[in-house]
């Protein structure tokens, strides 16, 4: 194309400045670096130091470019009116494959024994679904595992917790996600509207899906969990989505519960991750408050991703 020039190649000029000891030529596109050309004409492999040299500035342009395509991610929680915060969440990255996971879990009830119990299996949830890549199959893998660390405790209540888990990879257009219970994942696109990811696996659905209308308290009887029961998995466009969101039913249930679309109000008022967790989390509560009810542990893990051509 006429007229056209190849950006300036900040890493090779910074090469060529340190090995030559000043300013360099106006290097653009690709560039070799070599050693020397011997008598024969064939080109001489670079000197171990300047070698290094060449590395340092491979390594820095490897870890600048993991960032920039690194999502931005922030969480907000709160205790509510309870005595134990038993929600918990974990973030992690597969340094092998670049592959990102992240995990909400809500554990099911009051006590210290399942908030040890969330910490425990959140942050390994996402180191495997990191790993693996498949959500639902890092689900049964930890739910395995899990089970083997708790066989034998007869005539006791085990602990257990709701999971959503999602994965993302910088060069994969699709986001995958698993879930067992009733935390949520919804998807904020980049034109409007909030979509729901997962169906909830609890009482109230399964009368929604028999075509009868639910109970108020009947939400809090889940149908399936990390432990046992259904693993749901989706896959959704990641191209469109401009926020993740990860939450427990304390953060969507008063929300969508009391205040129909404030939920999503909220997540396409927020100016980034952290504005739109830390809103989510204070309505929430703010419902709770104002209506003069308890409010239960609430937790709001929002991701967005770098804008395809941004």
């Amino acid at each position: 194309m006429t007229g056209y020039r190849r950006p300036r190649n900040g890493v090779a000029l910074s090469i060529w400045h340190d090995l030559a000891g000043g300013p360099g030529p106006d290097l653009r596109g690709p560039v070799i670096v070599t050693g020397a050309p011997r008598g024969d004409g064939l080109l001489l492999p670079l000197p171990a130091a300047s070698a290094e040299l060449v590395e340092h500035w491979a390594r820095l342009q490897r870890a600048a470019a993991a960032v920039a395509s690194a999502p931005e991610v922030s969480v907000a929680q709160a205790i509510g009116t309870r005595h134990v915060q038993c929600d918990a969440y974990a973030v992690s990255q597969d340094r092998v494959s670049g592959r990102w996971a992240y995990v909400v879990l809500d554990g099911i009830g009051d006590e210290e024994e399942v908030r040890a119990h969330v910490c425990r299996w959140a942050p390994a949830l996402a180191r495997e679904a990191a790993r693996l890549g498949d959500p639902a199959k890092a689900i049964t893998q930890v739910r395995e595992q899990i089970i083997a660390r708790l066989r034998g405790r007869w005539g006791h209540m085990d602990p257990a917790a709701v999971a959503v888990v999602a994965v993302y990879h910088p060069d994969d257009p699709l986001l995958r996600l698993a879930w067992s219970g009733d935390a949520r994942a919804y998807r904020l696109p980049y034109i409007a509207g909030l979509d729901p990811l997962t169906k909830d696996h609890n009482f109230a659905q399964e009368l929604l899906d028999a075509g009868r209308t639910p109970k108020e308290w009947d939400h809090n009887s889940v149908t399936a969990n990390l432990e046992d029961g259904t693993v749901g998995h989706a896959q959704v466009e990641v191209g469109i989505c401009a926020q993740l969101i990860l939450c427990s039913d304390g953060v969507y249930h008063p929300l969508e519960t009391h205040e129909p679309g404030l939920l999503e109000m909220t997540a396409e008022l927020a100016l980034d991750a952290k504005d739109s967790a830390a809103a989510l989390v204070a309505e929430a509560l703010a419902i709770g408050r104002r209506r003069e009810e308890a409010c239960d542990n609430a937790t709001a893990l929002v991701v967005r991703f770098p804008r395809p051509g941004a």
